[in-house]
């Protein structure tokens, strides 16, 4: 059972770094299924204070991570693709004016975007170095 009350009070803490700094870390969760706004902030605010996150949301370790959420083992490497035709469901790093925001690009079409309005989508473009990062379940 969740207690609405309590879980507001576990996350205030929490909420500012994850609305500013989480769309990585809510990107991962979507290539694994986790699509629910609220289970997604609840996972990133346990993570966090766990010390899987940083205590800016930062995801330092991406398979310790996805591992903790899913019980699974998953590859993830940074990668770079100049088509983004050719990514198939990964977060993808778009820049504009010095800032960076992630995003999950799927045949050159973002699927998911944690932001209703990001300029670094809008007006920027992919990152130019290890722009991706491919998950796949481990052997």
């Amino acid at each position: 059972m969740i207690y609405p009350q309590t879980f507001a009070e576990e996350i205030a803490d929490n909420i500012k770094p994850i609305a500013k700094y989480g769309c990585l870390a809510m990107c991962y969760l979507y290539c694994v299924g986790i699509e629910d706004t609220l289970e997604m902030i609840r996972i990133i605010s346990d993570c966090m204070k766990k010390g899987i996150l940083d205590n800016e949301c930062t995801v330092t370790n991406a398979r310790r991570y996805l591992q903790y959420v899913t019980g699974k083992n998953y590859d993830v490497t940074k990668e770079q693709f100049n088509d983004l035709k050719k990514v198939k469901g990964y977060p993808v790093r778009y820049v504009y004016n010095g800032r960076g925001h992630w995003v999950v690009v799927d045949n050159g079409k973002i699927v998911f975007n944690s932001l209703i309005n990001s300029q670094c989508v809008t007006k920027g473009k992919p990152d130019t170095k290890d722009n991706t990062r491919v998950i796949k379940l481990a052997r």
